[in-house]
C-alpha cells in the first residue's frame, strides 16, 4: 500500500468515526459528493493539500490530529504512520535533529560543546530507530516440560477452550510431559494462518542421522551398559527421523485391546529400526539406509498455508499440520531447525506492537552455553520470560539464566526486561502451609503469596530480588488476562527507556545550543569534567591479567548431566546448539573481560554520581548525565564485542584440529569417564603453543577495544576543554 492509498484509507475511517457521509463532507468542503467519492475511491489524485483540508473538515478531535500530522516535514528520520504507537515521540526527537542539522551546517560554528551535541545527536538517531519499529520478542526460556507451549498457545489463542476439558488436549500445539516440540517455535501475527519451516542442513541431518544408527547398533551390543554414558539421541529427534523413515516402534495388542507382553513381563515391540540395523550391521552402510528412506530430495517444502476450501478451522488446520512437521510426518517437509506460525488474530490482543512469541528449546542441561538463549538475553528489544514451576521456582534452569546473564553483564537488563513466570499445576497453591501458624492456607492467592517470599531469598542472593514475579494458571482466565496485561506493560517499559532518552536528549540539546556562547557554561563543564579527565589520564587499559578464557567451556563440561550433549557436540566440531564450544569460548572471554573492566567502570560512575550531587555544578548535569548514559551503552557494546570475539578466536586452529576432535569422537563407547577425559583433552590443548597464541591474540584484542573505548569517552569530555581553552 503506497502513501496516498493510506491517507484515502485514514480518511475514509475518520469521516465514518465521524458519522458523516460523503455528502455530508462535501457539504462542509463546498465540493460535490462525487468528487469526495473519487478521492476516497483513488479515481482523483489526493494532493497533500487536499488531505489536510478533508481531515480538517471532518472535525473530530482525531481527524484534527491527523491534519496536523499531514503538516510535519520529516526530512531526518522515517516517517511514522498516523497511528504509530510512538508517534509523539519520534516527532519530538525530528525536530531537534533537524535543530542540530542546521547548526551543523552552520561554518561559523564555533562551539565548544560541539562534540557534545553531536555525540547527542547519535544517540538521539539511535533512540528514534529504536523507536521506529514495533516488533518486540517475547522470549519464553525454561527447562522441558515446564510449560512453555501452554502458555504460549494461550497468549496468542491457540486454544480450543469451548471443545474441550482436557488442558493438554486445548492446545493447538502439542503439549504434555515436555519434550513435544522438536525445534524452536515462533508465533507472530500475519494475514492468514501460515506454517514455515527453516530446515536443517544436509549436514545437521547427515549427523543426526549418524547418531541415531549409533544408538541402534549399541541397542545391539551385549556389553551396552558398560559402552556408553548416559542417554543418546534426544527422544524428540529420535521420533522425527523414525516417522520420517517409517521405522517406527510396534506394540502388538491382545483380543482385549491390552498391550501384548512376554513371559517375563516386558511389553512386547516390533521395532522396525533395530531390524534395519540388524540386517545392516555395518554403520556406514546402515547410516545410508536410513538416509535413503528419508527421501529428503522429496522433502523440499518451507512454507504451507491454510486452504480456503479446507472443511477444518484454522485452529484445527494448525494443530494437524504442525503436528506432522513437528513429529516427522508430512511428506513435503525436512527436519525443521525452526518453525514459525503465523496466525491472523493479534498477538496478545494488541494493535500498537507486532509481537512475536518464541517457545525456546527446553533447557534440560543447564550450565551448558547455548548461543540461541544469549541472543534473546542481548537483544534490547526482547522481554525475557523465565518459566518455572510453583513448587521450584525458581528452579535450576532459571537460576543458571540469571547467572549467565550476570556475569555477561546483563543483570540490569534482565532486571529491566525480565519476568519470572511461576506456573502452578494442580492444586499446588492451597497445598502449602503457613509458616507462621503451620495452617494449610485457605486459597490459592495466600499460598502464593507465601511462595513469593520464600522465592525472594534466591533471587536476592543473586542480586534479583526486584525481578518481577508472575503467577499464571492457564486453566483461570483471569490469571491469562494479568499475565497479557503484564507482558503488554514489559514492552512499554521497555520501549519507555528510548523515550525517556529522547525527551532528556531534546531537552539537553535544547540547552547545549542555548548556552553555547554562555562563558558561564563553558567554566562549570569544565569544572564538572575535571576529575574524570584526571581519570582517563591515568588508565589506559584493562587491569592485567593471566587470560584463562577456556575455563568457562571446560567448567560446563564438567557440570554437564548428560555425556551425550558433550558427544553431540564433538560430533559437529562445536556446532551444536544445545553446547556450543565456540559460544562457550565466547562467554569465557565476555565474562573475564566484563570481570576486569568493573573496577573501572565502578571507579567512573562514581565520579559521576559526586558531579550531578554536586548542586554548583547543575549546569553541567545534562551533559555529564549524556556521558554516564554514554558509558554504559560503551560498555554493553564492549561485552558483546568480546563475545563474538571469544567465539571466533578459536575456530580456525581448535576447529580444523582434526586430531583433537578424532580422539574425542573416539573414546565415545569406551566406558565411563567420556566427560572427564574430553574436558582433560581441551584443557591440555590451550596449553599448546597453538592454544596459547590464540590466547595472546585476544588479550591484545581486549586492550586495544578497551583502550579506544576509554579514547572515545574521554573525547567527550577533553574535546570541550580543548575548544574552550583555544577560544579564551
Amino acid at each position: 500500500m503506497n502513501e496516498n492509498e493510506q491517507k484515502r484509507g485514514i480518511l475514509v475511517k475518520l469521516r465514518e468515526k465521524a458519522g458523516l457521509s460523503q455528502a455530508q463532507l462535501a457539504d462542509r468542503l463546498k465540493f460535490t459528493a462525487s468528487r469526495v467519492s473519487r478521492l476516497e475511491s483513488g479515481d482523483t489524485d489526493l494532493s497533500a493539500e487536499d488531505a489536510e483540508l478533508i481531515a480538517s473538515s471532518i472535525g473530530s478531535e482525531e481527524a484534527k490530529a491527523y491534519a496536523s500530522y499531514l503538516k510535519t516535514d520529516w526530512t531526518i528520520l522515517e516517517r511514522p504512520g498516523f497511528n504509530h504507537v510512538s508517534l509523539s515521540a519520534l516527532w519530538k526527537a525530528e525536530v531537534a535533529l533537524q535543530r542540530v542539522a542546521k547548526l551543523e551546517s552552520d561554518p561559523e560554528l564555533k562551539n565548544a560543546f560541539v562534540q557534545q551535541i553531536r555525540s547527542c545527536r547519535q544517540a538521539l538517531e539511535q533512540a528514534a530507530k529504536a523507536l521506529l519499529s514495533t516488533e518486540h520478542p517475547i522470549s519464553m526460556i525454561g527447562a522441558p516440560g515446564v510449560g512453555k507451549t501452554t502458555v504460549i498457545c494461550t497468549l496468542a489463542q491457540l486454544r480450543k477452550v469451548e471443545h474441550e476439558i482436557n488442558l493438554d488436549k486445548q492446545m493447538v500445539l502439542q503439549t504434555g510431559g515436555g519434550r513435544q516440540t522438536l525445534c524452536e517455535v515462533h508465533v507472530r501475527n500475519g494475514g492468514e494462518f501460515n506454517i514455515s519451516v527453516d530446515p536443517c542442513s544436509s549436514e545437521e541431518i547427515h549427523q543426526y542421522v549418524v547418531e541415531f544408527c549409533d544408538d541402534l547398533l549399541d541397542e545391539l551390543n551385549p556389553n551396552k551398559n558398560d559402552s556408553r554414558e548416559g542417554p543418546g539421541l534426544s527422544s524428540e529427534a529420535d521420533r522425527a527421523i523414525r516417522n520420517m523413515t517409517g521405522l517406527t516402534i510396534k506394540r502388538p495388542k491382545g483380543s482385549d485391546g491390552k498391550t501384548m507382553k512376554d513371559d517375563a513381563g516386558k511389553v512386547i515391540k516390533d521395532d522396525q529400526a533395530l531390524d534395519l540395523a540388524k540386517a545392516f550391521p555395518n554403520k556406514d552402510d546402515l547410516v545410508v539406509q536410513v538416509v535413503t528412506r528419508m527421501d529428503l530430495p522429496r522433502r523440499n517444502r518451507t512454507s504451507i498455508s491454510f486452504p480456503r476450501e479446507s472443511t477444518h478451522t484454522g485452529l484445527e488446520w494448525v494443530s494437524k499440520t504442525f503436528a506432522e512437521i513437528n513429529y516427522g510426518r508430512h511428506p513435503d517437509f525436512s527436519l525443521p531447525r525452526r518453525i514459525e506460525i503465523t496466525v491472523p488474530t493479534r498477538v496478545l490482543n494488541t494493535d500498537e506492537y507486532d509481537l512475536r512469541l518464541i517457545d525456546t528449546r527446553g533447557v534440560d542441561e543447564p550450565t551448558a552455553p547455548r548461543r540461541d538463549l544469549q541472543a534473546y538475553l542481548d537483544d534490547s528489544r526482547a522481554a525475557i520470560v523465565l518459566c518455572s514451576d510453583f513448587s521450584d521456582a525458581p528452579e535450576g534452569t532459571v537460576q543458571a539464566v540469571i547467572e549467565r546473564a550476570v556475569q555477561g553483564g546483563l543483570k540490569q537488563e534482565l532486571l529491566a526486561r525480565g519476568i519470572l513466570l511461576v506456573l502452578p499445576g494442580g492444586d499446588e497453591e492451597c497445598a502449602l502451609r503457613d509458616p507462621t501458624t503451620g495452617e494449610q492456607v485457605s486459597n490459592a492467592y495466600e499460598g502464593r503469596e507465601i511462595r513469593r517470599d520464600q522465592i525472594a531469598p534466591t533471587l536476592h542472593a543473586f542480586g534479583f530480588r526486584d525481578l518481577q514475579v508472575q503467577f499464571a494458571d492457564v486453566r483461570l482466565p483471569e490469571d491469562c488476562e494479568q499475565l497479557r496485561v503484564a507482558l503488554i506493560e514489559k514492552i512499554k517499559s521497555i520501549r519507555r527507556r528510548q523515550e525517556d532518552e529522547i525527551d532528556f536528549l531534546t531537552g539537553t540539546i535544547e540547552r547545549l545550543i542555548s548556552n553555547r556562547k554562555t562563558e558561564e557554561t563553558r567554566a562549570v563543564f569544565n569544572e564538572a569534567t575535571k576529575a574524570l579527565r584526571n581519570w582517563f589520564a591515568s588508565n589506559s587499559g584493562l587491569p592485567l591479567a593471566d587470560i584463562k578464557v577456556q575455563n568457562e567451556l571446560i567448567g560446563d563440561m564438567d557440570r554437564l548431566r548428560y555425556a551425550s550433549s558433550l558427544r553431540a557436540s564433538v560430533n559437529r566440531r562445536g556446532n551444536w546448539d544445545n553446547f556450543h564450544y565456540w559460544h562457550g569460548l565466547g562467554f569465557g572471554t565476555r565474562s573475564e573481560a566484563v570481570a576486569r573492566a568493573a573496577k573501572q567502570v565502578d571507579e567512573l560512575k562514581v565520579l559521576i554520581a559526586a558531579v550531578l550531587r554536586d548542586g554548583e555544578l547543575s549546569l553541567a548535569h545534562d551533559l555529564i548525565k549524556h556521558f554516564g548514559n554514554e558509558l554504559e551503552k560503551a560498555v554493553m557494546d564492549y561485552s558483546k564485542w568480546t563475545l563474538s570475539l571469544g567465539e571466533g578466536a578459536f575456530q580456525g586452529q581448535l576447529g580444523d584440529d582434526s586430531e583433537y576432535w578424532k580422539k574425542c569422537q573416539d573414546r565415545w563407547g569406551l566406558g565411563k569417564g567420556y566427560k572427564i577425559d574430553v574436558s582433560r583433552w581441551t584443557s591440555s590443548w590451550f596449553d599448546t603453543d597453538a592454544g596459547k597464541k590464540r590466547k595472546v591474540f585476544i588479550e591484545n584484542e581486549l586492550q586495544r577495544q578497551w583502550n579506544d573505548l576509554l579514547k572515545k569517552l574521554d573525547g567527550l569530555l577533553s574535546s570541550a576543554d580543548a575548544q574552550a581553552t583555544a577560544e579564551s
